[in-house]
């Protein structure tokens, strides 16, 4: 069919020619139809692909979902209208697409047309929607210059242009000189959670000029502007978001709309997080363990996680803290957010604040044009591990205090409170409770920050791990020693056994490595170990990192966990103890017994 569907849209030089990604399929699923934008991006021609499921371009991992959801769509169920796909390009290469599509019946025929914006890289897709902006606006500037000539065909043009932009990922508002609200899009009438009349009394051009000067210099200078943050006021709350500006101007010159189109500041953040992989790689499945007390600290570990509660882990250094927290993370309400570490002692004591809550322009000598938000911000909706707590500058404690107490961070040089949804884990391999003692840790932080306390134990205190972790690292660093039986000899074990291991579980890790150069026929003699090792007989032993406490009855602190979260949800369901056996996951009966035996009632 071809071409031959768009006969008589007057519109059909732009979707042929226009940067957005293009094509359509029919009734069987088959295209029937690309432009130039989808040739040139997958380096299909279009003979290429005519008579071809649409679905066979798309890398394997999206193919049985896109098919699905066409025969559904198909059938009249209703299913999403965009998506992010990956496609394998004709040369073999994989490259992601964010898709949006609409029905349309062209003469007693549906099809399905579909646009696309690549999203490759980051910096790539923020290009390739700055593109789709643009052409977007100038679309709009042509609507405006030719609404006094009104004929089927612009009509015609104006419905399609207005299907893009209501199915556009982002939100769009159109704005009159006088300030009046004159379009928004479903996609923001969504994200500010309104109707337009709703927004039409609650947000005005004021409110946006009050808050980011751009608004005004298009009015008065012409001049747009490009991804910078703004700030809906709604219901006395406001709502960040990143904002491309672009004057209209009228038939007189002077500028009479304006046109934004915003992206949520969290959805930026997400991206960013995304593609600069803040993201959380470990689960509890990967902490290899046959120790009893290890066990039962990843057991208080996953019912720590079941709450929003700050965490504390304590341990050694090379304990793996950052492993329990990832993992923790992965089992939480915050697993689909980022998850983003930040060490406190390595950065410089003057830029503590300014990392974690973020700055304004001109907030210091220095500060970058347009500011910075914090960690606290790009760890929206996520969980922010602060590793290294005990070094943090006292002076920066009381506003850390703040920001978990308030749940709401301001970035420095400014007044304004943004709200957080953070998780926040700490770590630290000091004794925190010494440090409240010698000034160094302000107790009122030390107090919220132990909310949940988890001890990782050292390997010294498990050595029947180092037999498993041995294995599992000689294994990941060479394949080959899973085909062959190690020998070790018995004089070898009783050392590694006996050997304090200082540095825990990352010296281990490091000695499996520092073997496998020793070693060539997979048999570890005394000879082959480390000097400090061979001659542990010779040394004193050595004096553990950090003052730790006994090893506690952690099944104890495990069913005080339990105990605190079958009260929460006793309060939030009003004492229905079928909601919170229904909550928990357990009979009503298990509740009851719990409940009696904690003296919950």
């Amino acid at each position: 069919m071809g071409d031959t569907i768009l006969e008589g849209l007057n519109f059909s030089n732009f979707i042929r020619n226009g940067p957005i990604i293009m094509y359509i399929y029919n009734q069987d699923f088959q295209y029937v139809w690309t432009n130039t934008a989808f040739q040139e991006y997958t380096g299909y021609a279009n003979e290429d692909v005519l008579h071809k499921k649409f679905w066979e371009v798309l890398h394997p991992d999206f193919q049985d979902l896109v098919r699905t959801n066409a025969q559904a769509r198909q059938r009249g169920e209703k299913v999403p209208n965009s998506y992010e796909l990956k496609i394998v390009a004709k040369d073999g290469t994989e490259k992601w697409v964010d898709v949006f599509l609409f029905e349309e019946w062209m003469g007693d025929q549906p099809y399905v047309m579909l646009g696309a914006y690549g999203i490759t890289e980051r910096v790539h897709a923020q290009t390739q929607l700055q593109k789709a902006h643009d052409h977007l606006d100038q679309l709009v500037q042509e609507r405006t210059k030719e609404l006094t000539t009104s004929n089927q065909a612009l009509m015609l043009q104006e419905r399609l242009l207005m299907d893009i932009i209501s199915n556009m990922s982002d939100g769009v508002i159109i704005i009159s000189r006088q300030g009046e609200i004159e379009f928004i899009n479903q996609t923001l009438k969504v994200m500010l959670g309104k109707t337009r009349a709703d927004i039409k009394e609650q947000l005005s051009f004021e409110m946006l000029v009050a808050d980011n000067k751009n608004l005004e210099r298009m009015l008065t200078k012409k001049q747009a502007f490009r991804d910078e943050e703004v700030s809906l006021a709604m219901e006395g709350r406001d709502m960040q978001f990143l904002a491309t500006g672009t004057p209209i101007e009228g038939p007189d010159g002077r500028v009479n709309k304006i046109i934004l189109v915003l992206k949520p500041l969290a959805e930026v953040h997400r991206l960013v997080n995304r593609y600069s992989s803040f993201q959380a790689r470990f689960h509890f499945d990967d902490i290899l363990t046959c120790s009893e007390i290890m066990e039962d600290t990843i057991e208080l570990a996953k019912a720590a996680s079941r709450n929003k509660s700050t965490i504390l882990i304590q341990g050694e250094s090379g304990t793996g803290k950052e492993m329990f927290a990832q993992s923790i993370h992965n089992q939480s309400k915050f697993a689909d957010g980022p998850f983003i570490a930040v060490n406190c002692g390595a950065i410089p004591r003057e830029l503590v604040g300014s990392e974690l809550f973020g700055y304004v322009e001109g907030a210091f000598t220095g500060a970058r044009k347009g500011g910075s938000p914090g960690k606290f911000e790009l760890a929206q909706g996520g969980t922010l591990f602060l590793d290294e707590i005990g070094d943090m500058p006292l002076e920066q404690q009381a506003a850390l205090l703040r920001v978990l107490q308030e749940k709401q961070v301001s970035r420095l040089g400014s007044s304004k409170a943004i709200p957080v949804n953070v998780r926040v884990i700490c770590a630290t391999n000091r004794d925190l409770y010494n440090e409240v003692q010698k000034g160094t840790i302000r107790k009122d932080l030390y107090f919220r920050l132990n909310v949940i306390s988890l001890r990782i134990p050292p390997l010294r205190e498990r050595p029947e791990d180092i037999d498993l972790l041995l294995k599992h690292f000689l294994i990941q660093g060479d394949p080959e020693w899973l085909e062959h039986t190690p020998t070790i000899d018995p004089a070898v074990w009783k050392l590694l056994k006996n050997y304090p291991w200082p540095g825990n579980v990352r010296e281990l890790q490091n000695f499996a490595e520092r073997i496998q150069f020793a070693v060539s026929d997979y048999s570890i003699k005394l000879e082959d170990l480390p000097y400090e090792i061979q001659t542990l007989h010779e040394k004193e032993t050595v004096r553990p990192i950090m003052s730790m406490p006994a090893y506690l009855n952690i099944k104890q602190q495990l069913a005080e966990v339990e105990a605190q979260q079958i009260k929460a949800l006793l309060l939030q369901f009003n004492g229905n103890v079928s909601r919170v056996a229904e909550a928990l996951g357990v009979s009503r009966r298990t509740v009851d017994r719990r409940i009696k035996k904690y003296g919950l009632r």
